[in-house]
């Protein structure tokens, strides 16, 4: 008597498989949606404070080196302010009698100064004239100084200012490299001493035929 073979027992069946990330679990991790976006701004943060600090460091060394130099140097020795009268023209004639010169009043700058030539050039000197703004709403004048014949001719009417006398400083005056030039500079305007007195800046700008101009303050 044959006897069937017996089968093997079935398995249960399990269904169709998950894959790998389904079957384990994610205990405790973050899912990327979740994680906070890196900022885009932070890796230009460091670049930008080094060019900062560069063009810093940049500005400093062209504010020491690079600027302009002057050619020169002026120091003031000595100064005097002197208020006179002085003839304002000749006035008609009537016939038989003479005539009176009107008289207008005006301050003279007696200034004595000192240029020092500091450049490598010889230096010429081009013109000499005091710029000063008076009054509350700085109203601005300029004076040329005054030529060495009218120098000598004010001198000669007021002796009592010839504690100030000098050798003027004039126009063309050649200065050497490292050289110096003093003299009298005299300038006249048409105010009053105590209009003077409110001046808001008053200062003498000495040029060069070449080279760089040399402001003088006044006291």
């Amino acid at each position: 008597m044959i006897t069937p073979e017996s089968s093997p027992p079935e398995t249960p069946s399990t269904g169709p498989s998950l894959p790998v990330t389904a079957q384990t679990p994610n205990v405790g991790a973050i899912e990327m949606d979740e994680i906070e976006p890196t900022d885009p701004w932070r890796p230009l943060v460091v670049p930008a404070i080094i060019v900062i600090v560069g063009l810093a460091i940049a500005w400093v060394l062209f504010a020491h080196f690079g600027r302009s130099k002057p050619d020169a140097s002026a120091t003031l020795l000595r100064q005097y302010v002197y208020q006179v009268q002085v003839d304002s023209g000749e006035s008609p004639q009537g016939p038989g009698m003479p005539g009176t010169l009107p008289q207008q009043v005006e301050t003279v700058v007696l200034v004595q100064a000192r240029v020092t030539n500091i450049s490598k050039q010889p230096l010429t000197v081009f013109d000499l004239v005091s710029d000063v703004k008076l009054g509350p709403e700085a109203f601005g004048s300029q004076s040329s100084a005054a030529l060495p014949a009218d120098i000598d001719r004010f001198m000669q009417r007021f002796p009592q200012l010839m504690s100030m006398s000098m050798a003027p400083l004039t126009r063309h005056t050649v200065i050497p490299p490292g050289g110096s030039a003093e003299g009298l500079m005299v300038f006249a305007y048409p105010w009053t001493k105590n209009q003077w007195s409110q001046r808001k800046d008053a200062h003498i700008i000495i040029s060069f035929e070449r080279g760089r101009s040399v402001m003088l303050p006044l006291q």
